[in-house]
């Protein structure tokens, strides 16, 4: 099936959403795969966002960069700050960036790097077809609306879309086969929804 054919659904729905969405655009197959590009990039991930980690995230850092928490998490009082949600906890921040971040704007403990790192330039929203609002669908609702998707088709009632980020140079590799694309969308999704067994376990085993 012509890819224009199979995929105008999802890019009509995009359409009528997008003004609400400017800082992303959306990602199909055919278009750019991202190969990151620090030469032209001013690690703008890296400078605006403050990441936030849970639990296992910090297990994860702290096995995979040999590091104690107190030298990788924000502090009050030599203690790690601990917010009352449900990734509670904060990378730590040196003068308006990461503190992972190195000289030539790669990461310093990239194998350790958390979720929200390894989602990045991409994610995928869940937009509510009436309002083009932003949603978080139930698991089965979001596990039925990414498998529309890889139909090249929109769900009713909430749509969802694979979309990367504006302000990343990124995205200038070779594009993106279908199945590339698809595994990507399954990538993001088991990162975004990874600890949700109930939503993720149905999708990845796709």
């Amino acid at each position: 099936m012509d890819e224009a054919v199979e995929f105008a659904a999802l890019r009509t729905a995009w359409a009528e959403a997008a003004s609400k969405y400017e800082a992303y655009n959306l990602v199909l197959p055919g278009d750019p795969s991202f190969l990151c590009q620090p030469q032209e990039c001013d690690a703008y991930c890296c400078r605006t966002f403050s990441v936030s980690l849970g639990d296992r995230e910090v297990a994860h850092f702290e096995r995979e960069s040999g590091l104690s928490p107190t030298a990788f998490l924000e502090l009050e009082e030599g203690e790690p700050v601990a917010l009352p949600l449900a990734q509670p906890f904060l990378l730590a921040r040196t003068d308006g960036r990461c503190s992972m971040l190195g000289g030539d704007l790669g990461c310093t403990q990239y194998e350790a790097r958390p979720d929200a790192c390894r989602l990045f330039p991409y994610q995928l929203l869940f937009i509510d077809d009436e309002r083009h609002r932003n949603v978080r669908p139930s698991a089965a609702e979001r596990v039925a609306a990414v498998e529309s998707m890889l139909r090249g088709e929109a769900a009713a009632g909430v749509t969802v879309f694979l979309v990367g980020h504006t302000e990343c140079p990124g995205f200038t590799a070779a594009p993106l086969t279908q199945a590339d694309w698809e595994a990507l969308v399954r990538r993001i999704f088991g990162l975004q929804f990874g600890g949700d067994e109930a939503g993720a376990a149905p999708l990845l085993n796709l």
